[in-house]
């Protein structure tokens, strides 16, 4: 049926052209189809010739942001003519990008933006970052204390739930490896394990010295990992402890981490009737051995003197202000010669009073802030200023540094810089299993512009041959030859009576199967099923022989008593019996009563005739009737063991119970509190399903398994039994790898 859209309007019109300008307009629309129609949709109210989103110019007024011409989202300017977030729109009609990372820092992200503006000090403060650093939980290779000095990695993300040791953790940030916790595998301390709890006082600690002590107004401390996993929701904690130029201790407490609360910034407080104290180092002590230190910063006010803050006396220059004695004098006092090693410095007074040095790194270098000035990323020059005998800002001229290659530069790699990352320094990668080398040049070199020049070879990720598909035929000859690229996919078909597997309903079943290439470098699993008919009724039971179960082409045939047998039966193609299963003419008679085993009664309503049912009642309720296999009893069945559930039994032809009620037993029921987030032990087993993935860390949304049993270890029904769950699939791969 066709249908069609008709638009009514306010005014009349003959023409459309004859809209008026400054006119206001109400449109609305309904659709008809044959002949009905809809309801007319609420009007638009529209003045001809006014600004409207879409219309590539942005209305202050209406409140747009942007106008890109366009009604898409995520292009930068949404349909409504919003700024999307992460994007910076300018111009009519607006051209949006992108600002995050793209090099340039831009005056609104001074604050937001730390890979393009660097991290920021807010102003009349000065930032230095720790110049050495000390723990004995250090190893040069695997996890080198020194990356805990100088600026942070500005690319790095702190890392929660997870510690992954293998993206080159070390070499941007610290964690004390050398503890026996750490194992080779990463698996071991990412899963829930009852590994022992440090003592952070004794045992994890990290020293941190600065090169010019200063009055701390903060501390900041920038992490890479904040301890937890997804077996381990609790929150870990670092204790603080100033060091003052007199080695007397000043403990700022103990604070919790959070990857959220990236850095973590603790105000210094000084006591009424103490002297301030100039803080020379910082002693931390960490409560977990996964967490990941990248830098820690020294915060100080720019315009202290140190001197004055000694004593903090009042006298002729100096008053108390809000606990601290600040100069009010503005007697210039002489800097030190500015001296920068790999540098140029020009200096000019303003005003025969103020010094002004700029410092011009050399080609290949930049500037690096040990403490007092904002640097963005590659930043060459820099202006420092004297102020009150002091430079506004400490700075070196270090080599260009490109940091650790990212995994976009070469997918599927494994990168190696044993020379550094530095201008000029060579980084190797190999490729990571199944992923095969293509091209020859598998380095990369770090640029003047601190990028990493661009592969000449990269990781091509390829799937072998696929395997044969029995009882399929290849539809895409080219699959037997050589490598298939991600992506690939090959065809079949299913020999007649086969379906593909997974689709056991007979209305859907389907005969084309398609196996794609996957990222692992492995073939999609599947195969063609044969088509099965139902079993025939289980009064039948030990009646008859089939040449192949109940599969399609099977051939049933039913033995009767004088020896003699029926016409054979044959599961079709269809998933149906050529002819209805039939007894034989003599058979007659009933069963014997059923005996009453293993707590077990029967209640048979219709006698013991063939083809009579009873149904099984066990006699401590709450539980199950189930058959379980000979020699094994209610007391004796595993937990990994599924037994079927009787609901009746019936008198064969054969003059036997079916099934045999010496193999019925009483099982303990399930409760009826599955996947509730306690883990129930009686439900901890296949029968109950492992009670929903109560029991296990992986299954569950909060990562944390909450016993329901009021004591529970490690030994017991609580343990995670489930075999599809991930700890269990872990040790398994484990043991097929040794």
């Amino acid at each position: 049926m066709k249908s069609h859209f008709s638009t009514r309007a306010s005014h009349s019109l003959e023409n459309p052209r004859e809209v008026v300008p400054g006119r206001l307009y109400s449109y609305q629309v309904k659709v008809a189809a044959g002949s009905a129609s809809s309801d007319l949709t609420p009007p638009l109210l529209y003045v001809h010739g006014s600004h409207f989103c879409g219309d590539e110019r942005v209305e202050n007024n209406l409140g747009e942001e942007c106008d890109d011409g366009n009604l898409l989202d995520g292009d930068g300017c949404s349909r409504r003519c919003q700024i999307e977030e992460h994007f910076n729109c300018l111009g009519e009609p607006s051209l949006c990008y992108v600002h995050d990372g793209d090099g340039v820092c831009e005056e609104f992200e001074r604050r937001s933006s730390v890979r393009d503006c660097g991290f920021p000090t807010p102003e009349g403060f000065t930032d230095q970052w720790a110049a050495q650093a000390f723990s004995p939980h250090q190893d040069d290779r695997r996890c080198p204390v020194k990356v805990v000095t100088g600026q942070p990695a500005l690319t790095k993300v702190c890392q929660t739930e997870f510690l992954d040791v293998n993206d080159g953790l070390s070499q941007y940030a610290w964690f004390p490896c050398t503890v026996p916790f750490y194992t080779v595998n990463e698996w071991d301390f990412n899963q829930h394990s009852s590994y022992p709890n440090f003592d952070a006082e004794n045992k994890l600690w990290l020293k941190v010295s600065f090169d010019h002590p200063g009055v701390a107004s903060s501390i900041l401390i920038y992490l890479s990992a904040d301890g937890t996993t997804l077996y381990d929701q609790h929150r870990k904690s670092v204790t603080i402890q100033l060091i003052d130029t007199n080695g007397r201790n000043h403990t700022l407490g103990t604070h919790a981490l959070n990857c959220q609360r990236n850095p973590l910034i603790i105000n210094v407080t000084y006591k009424h009737n103490l002297p301030f104290y100039k803080t020379a180092s910082m002693l931390l002590n960490l409560s977990s051995p996964l967490i990941a230190v990248s830098g820690i910063a020294l915060r100080t006010y720019s315009l202290f003197d140190s001197i004055a803050l000694s004593n903090c006396v009042d006298q002729e220059g100096y008053k108390k202000h809000k606990n601290s004695c600040v100069r009010c004098s503005y007697d210039q006092e002489q800097c030190e010669k500015l001296s920068v090693m790999h540098a140029t410095v020009n200096c000019t007074v303003h005003n025969g009073v103020q010094m002004e040095c700029l410092v011009a790194c050399a080609k290949g270098l930049t500037l690096k802030a040990i403490c007092g000035k904002h640097l963005a990323p590659l930043q060459t020059e820099v202006s420092l200023i004297c102020i009150y005998g002091k430079w506004d800002g400490l700075v070196t001229c270090d080599p260009v540094d490109c940091g650790f290659p990212d995994q976009s530069h070469v997918y599927h790699a494994s990168f190696f810089c044993p020379e550094g990352t530095t201008i000029g320094k060579r980084c190797t990668f190999s490729c990571k299993p199944p992923a095969k080398l293509q091209g020859e040049n598998h380095s990369l070199m770090c640029m003047a512009d601190g990028l990493w020049s661009l592969p000449e070879a990269y990781c091509k990720v390829e799937c072998h041959t696929p395997p044969p598909i029995a009882n399929a035929k290849l539809l895409v000859p080219k699959c037997q030859q050589g490598a298939h690229d991600v992506g690939s996919v090959c065809r079949y078909k299913c020999a007649p009576g086969y379906y593909v597997r997974g689709n056991p309903d007979k209305r859907s079943r389907k005969k084309l199967l398609k196996l794609q290439c996957l990222e692992g470098g492995h073939w999609e699993e599947g195969g063609c099923d044969p088509v099965l008919c139902d079993p025939p009724p289980p009064v039948f039971e030990g009646m008859y022989n089939c040449t192949n179960g109940f599969e399609f082409d099977s051939v049933c045939v039913i033995h009767c008593y004088d020896r003699t047998e029926k016409e054979p039966i044959r599961c079709t193609k269809d998933g149906t019996w050529t002819e209805d299963f039939t007894l034989c003419e003599q058979v007659h008679g009933d069963c014997l009563p059923p005996p009453e085993l293993n707590l077990v009664e029967y209640i048979c309503a219709d006698g013991h005739a063939i083809g009579s049912v009873c149904v099984p009642s066990c006699l401590i309720p709450p539980s199950d009737a189930v058959v379980l296999p000979d020699n094994i009893t209610a007391d004796t069945m595993e937990h990994w063991m599924e037994p079927p559930k009787v609901q009746a039994m019936v008198c064969t032809g054969m003059l036997q119970w079916y099934p045999d009620p010496h193999f019925i037993h009483c099982i303990q029921s399930c409760e009826p509190f599955h996947a509730d987030g306690w883990c129930d032990t009686i439900n901890n087993r296949a029968y109950c399903h492992y009670d929903g993935g109560d029991c296990c860390s992986s299954t569950l949304s909060s990562r944390k398994v909450i016993p329901f049993a009021a004591d529970c270890d490690e030994q017991d029904e609580c343990t995670c039994r489930d075999p599809n769950a991930e700890e269990n699939l872990h040790k398994e791969r484990e043991l097929r790898f040794h």
